[in-house]
């Protein structure tokens, strides 16, 4: 969802807008209970809920955000994709490098729901809400993740509060950059 995000998507309880995203309204939510973070973010894009859809399982796409390093899926059924993912984050003098393998639960068109199968992190799980809208449509997002133990508290802290805002809107800033490209394959292939 995101470079921890897509682990990580990934927390202070603040709902704020980043300035650049204001036009979107995005929102980003974070509680932390313990090591678990519950995460919650949406934004508002020009994409259709076709294009939205290709959008979001267009797991190949997440190296095109700041971080990602690879990303390659393998289609396990009609609705399943597992994605192996790395992603690598500098956080204050920190150097992070997650790995994951997320199982993708595929609801055409509407809704991208997963679960981590292995990986770096304890656990992390959620899903993606298409909601179409009158210019486009709204991606929420919502999960739960749980890092390694051996990454301390302060540094996700640090992340959450100052980075997270700008990972989401890296996402809706690359989701209008492939309109074009995901516009066209609704036109060719609407997804059934």
């Amino acid at each position: 969802m995101t470079r921890i995000l897509l682990f990580i998507s990934a927390m202070t309880l603040a709902t704020a807008a980043t300035p650049a995203m204001r036009g979107n309204a995005l929102h980003v939510g974070v509680q932390r209970e313990g090591g678990l973070y519950h995460l919650s973010a949406s934004f508002d894009t020009t994409l259709s809920e076709c294009a939205a859809w290709r959008y979001l399982t267009d797991y190949a796409a997440a190296t095109k955000l700041p971080g990602v390093v690879s990303s390659s899926a393998q289609r396990e059924s009609a609705n399943k994709v597992k994605v192996d993912r790395i992603a690598e984050e500098r956080i204050l003098f920190f150097h992070v490098r997650l790995h994951s393998v997320l199982e993708y639960t595929e609801f055409p068109t509407s809704k991208l729901a997963f679960s981590q199968l292995a990986g770096d992190s304890r656990s992390f799980r959620g899903e993606w809400l298409i909601q179409p809208v009158e210019q486009g449509s709204t991606l929420r997002f919502s999960g739960t993740w749980e890092p390694d133990p051996l990454l301390p508290l302060f540094i996700i802290d640090h992340f959450a509060e100052h980075d997270l805002g700008q990972r989401f809107g890296e996402m809706a800033k690359l989701a209008e950059e492939l309109k074009p490209l995901h516009s066209a394959a609704c036109d060719r292939h609407p997804p059934s």
